[in-house]
């Protein structure tokens, strides 16, 4: 165990620049991810484990070389673009994830909870309300299922596609095209999350329509809105076991996303 520890030791230490290069991306990568992003984390256990993961990966031998112009610039210009490279496929994951925050205000318009936004302390900014429990409940999910141990997988096996300093970001039609697309399957999903309650709250709304011209003495803002209130969180918690099914859509959403700006910046 000894002999295998200073072996380990040995290598870390034969490829320290290497080490620092994928410790940028797994930093990146990290810092926008569920569940380590934000303030919720401790920033030096979010620098221990990213140390960690990046150690396995340059022990293991899976990223050998990095080639760079051998000089500090050429070291630091390097840095900066494997630090975008990381950051570039955590926003893709991230984005994927917030597509409930889209869908969420599109519930919370219809059910009357447009006004009740609450402070979000991992992104600072204000998110509609049911966004945030179906944020919070994918990301429950996603620690539950073992998705974040994927999402480690797909930084480890990044190096597969995309080698140290591969990464072409700027002038890249390929990875603008494919952002672009995500993005549109991103919208896509969140429209089809929010449209069943959606519609049932129309046909609410219409139903109230009639019978205000059926009975012009009512108060419509006093009677409507607590009916579509009730009904809006009826059919919340009826759609609540098909939640598994939302999360399983956007972990493959995301996990493809990931894929496809890796594929993108490898052009």
């Amino acid at each position: 165990m000894e002999t295998l520890g200073l072996y380990l030791l040995e290598k870390f230490l034969g490829s320290a620049d290497v080490f620092l290069l994928v410790f940028t991306r797994v930093i990146a990568f990290l810092l926008i991810l569920p569940v380590f992003s934000g303030n919720n984390m401790n920033v030096l256990g979010k620098l221990a484990f990213a140390a960690s993961v990046a150690f396995l990966i340059t022990v293991s031998g899976h990223v050998k070389t990095a080639v760079y112009f051998n000089t500090a610039p050429g070291f630091v210009t390097l840095i900066a673009k494997e630090f975008l490279t990381g950051l570039i496929v955590g926003f893709m994951v991230y984005l994927a994830f917030n597509l409930v925050f889209f869908a969420g205000q599109l519930l919370d318009f219809q059910i009357g909870f447009s006004m009740v936004s609450v402070f979000d302390p991992v992104t600072q900014i204000q998110v509609p309300i049911i966004g945030n429990l179906f944020f919070f409940t994918l990301t429950a999910m996603l620690v539950q299922s073992g998705g974040l141990h994927a999402m480690l997988s797909a930084v480890f096996f990044s190096y597969d596609v995309l080698p140290v300093g591969g990464a072409a970001i700027l002038n890249n039609p390929a990875l603008t095209g494919i952002v672009l697309e995500l993005m549109k399957s991103f919208i896509t999903v969140a429209f089809q999350s929010a449209l069943p309650i959606i519609g049932a709250i129309m046909i609410i709304d219409a139903a109230m329509g009639l019978l205000v011209k059926a009975v012009p003495q009512m108060n419509v803002f006093v009677v409507g809105m607590p009916i579509k209130i009730l009904a809006g969180l009826a059919l919340l918690y009826m759609i609540a076991p098909i939640l598994s099914d939302i999360y399983s859509t956007v972990f493959d959403l995301a996990y493809s996303a990931a894929i496809g700006a890796l594929k993108g910046m490898a052009e």
